[in-house]
Parts: structure tokens; C-alpha cells; sequence
């Protein structure tokens, strides 16, 4: 159980679905509420009845905007996809649906005019909780093993048709500048594994004498992939530019793709909207 809490877990979304989620949630809750008029509403009485179902729906989609947006502003480190986890995602998850529940309590008592009952909420939370917390779980845990099997499938195709790449000793070398212009690191491009970037610098991991070597160079990641664009090298993710003809393997868990070089003991992450234009070109 532990292993399963403690396994990768894709944390960040497309924007289309960071948006559309609160959203679509918001118009579905509101739709809920004045179509079946559910808990005891159908006797509620008012002129201003449909609207102030509606309203739930609005609370809804900004409680859920505001958690996915403030947190990970505050929480910076917290929120690295690097670190994230299925027993993390679960925790935030029902942070996010504390923070729905309090904020249509508070909506339910400001609406009719009602002094806030702090009593009334929190006898209902711990028993609300309780019910949210298996489903949720259900549903991460159901999702993680959907994304791991994908990804360890896509892999394990991907390794099958990976050509076997005989490294040749190109005797031409590349120099990589800094952001001045002048030369930081003077190699062959066949011995670059992939550079990350790492705030105002590149961090270039090399073979060097049958050993990995690094190198950082203050300069950006897309000055220096306009310069090795024509020796083939490919941006797999926002903050890693990778040598396709030294990736040894590919290897797949929740979060996407991981390219494997060797001698380099840190796998390369690939950006799961690119995906299959990495595989593709790797094969």
C-alpha cells in the first residue's frame, strides 16, 4: 500500500483541462441541483429559487479554480511534478473538496441570511469527509494504474523497434557559448547526452573520457537548441533538450516517458504532450 501512495503521479494537466474541469463540474452541480432538487431544495421556497441553486455552481467552479491555481503558487516546491505522488494527489484532492464544502456552507448561510454555523459545519464535515474520501481514492488509484499501464505499454513497444545505434567518434567539435557569446564548453556533439535547464543556465551532461561529465553555461535552453537543431537534437520537455542517438532505452510509469542514457544515472522526463512526436522520431 505504501509502495502505491509513494508511486509517480502525474500533476499537471493541459490547460484545457485546468479550466474546463471547474468548469464543466460548476454547469454540471448547478444543472443537478434545479433539475432533481436534491436534500430537502424541492421544499425550499423562494423567488429567487433556480438562481440560488445556480449560485452553488459558480461557488464550485471557483473554490476548485482557486485551489488548483493559489496552492501551487504558495506550495512552489510542493507542487514539482518531480516529487508528486498518488497518496499526494489523494491528500489534495480532498483538500480541494474541504475547501468546495466549506465555501457552500458559508454560501447556503450568507444566502438566506443566516449567522454562520461553525457548529453545523463541522459536525457535518467528518461524516461528508469519510463518504469523499473512497471515492476519491478509487478514482486516482484507478486513473495511475490507466496511465501506468499506458506508458509501460508505449515503452515496451517503443523498446522493441529501437534501433541498436552504433556511436561514431566524430572528430568535429561544437562549441556552446554562454550568453555573451564566448565559447563554455568545446566537445563533439555525438558525446552530449542532453542539457537541462536550470534558471539562468544549461546544465550540459556529457561523456567525457568514458566518464559522465557536466558543464553549466549561463545562457537559455532555446539559445542553445537553435545551435544544435541541425545535429539532430530534440526538446522533449520544457527544460531538457536531449541526443536522440544516445538514448540507450525508454522506459514508462503514471507520469509519461523516461529516456535512459548510458552512464548517466538520472533518466530524461518526456512532456506528455509530446510524446508521440518523441517515440516517432526515436524510431
Amino acid at each position: 500500500m505504501l509502495d502505491l501512495l509513494t508511486a509517480p503521479y502525474p500533476l499537471r494537466k493541459s490547460a484545457a483541462s485546468e479550466w474546463g474541469f471547474p468548469i464543466v463540474a460548476g454547469v454540471f452541480v448547478a444543472l443537478f441541483l434545479i433539475v432533481f432538487q436534491p436534500f430537502g431544495t424541492r421544499s425550499f421556497q423562494s423567488d429567487h429559487k433556480y438562481l440560488f441553486l445556480a449560485g452553488y455552481g459558480v461557488v464550485i467552479s471557483g473554490s476548485v479554480l482557486l485551489i488548483n491555481k493559489l496552492l501551487p503558487l504558495l506550495l512552489p516546491k510542493a507542487f514539482g511534478e518531480e516529487n508528486w505522488t498518488v497518496g499526494k494527489h489523494i491528500l489534495f484532492l480532498l483538500a480541494s473538496f474541504s475547501l468546495v464544502f466549506f465555501a457552500c456552507y458559508i454560501y447556503k448561510d450568507v444566502w438566506l441570511g443566516r449567522p454562520i454555523s461553525w457548529r453545523g459545519f463541522l459536525g457535518f464535515y467528518p461524516i461528508a469527509l469519510s463518504v469523499a474520501v473512497f471515492p476519491l481514492t478509487g478514482l486516482v488509484v484507478g486513473d495511475y494504474i490507466r496511465q501506468l499501464k499506458r506508458y509501460a505499454k508505449g515503452a515496451e513497444e517503443a523498446n522493441r523497434h529501437f534501433p541498436k545505434k552504433e556511436q561514431e567518434n566524430a572528430p568535429a567539435l561544437i562549441a556552446l557559448p554562454d550568453e555573451n557569446g564566448k565559447t563554455a564548453l568545446e566537445t563533439s556533439p555525438g558525446q552530449v547526452y542532453f542539457l537541462q535547464a536550470a534558471d539562468n543556465y544549461v546544465e550540459v551532461h556529457y561523456e567525457e573520457d568514458g566518464k559522465m561529465a557536466r558543464s553549466l553555461i549561463r545562457n537559455s535552453l532555446s539559445a542553445i537548441e537553435e545551435l544544435l537543431a541541425s545535429h539532430g537534437f530534440l526538446r522533449c520537455h520544457r527544460s531538457f533538450l536531449v541526443n536522440p542517438a544516445r538514448v540507450e532505452k525508454v522506459s514508462g510509469n503514471a507520469q509519461g516517458y523516461r529516456l535512459h542514457f548510458p552512464l548517466a544515472e538520472q533518466p530524461v522526463p518526456v512532456a506528455r504532450s509530446r510524446s508521440a512526436e518523441i517515440l516517432g522520431k526515436l524510431k
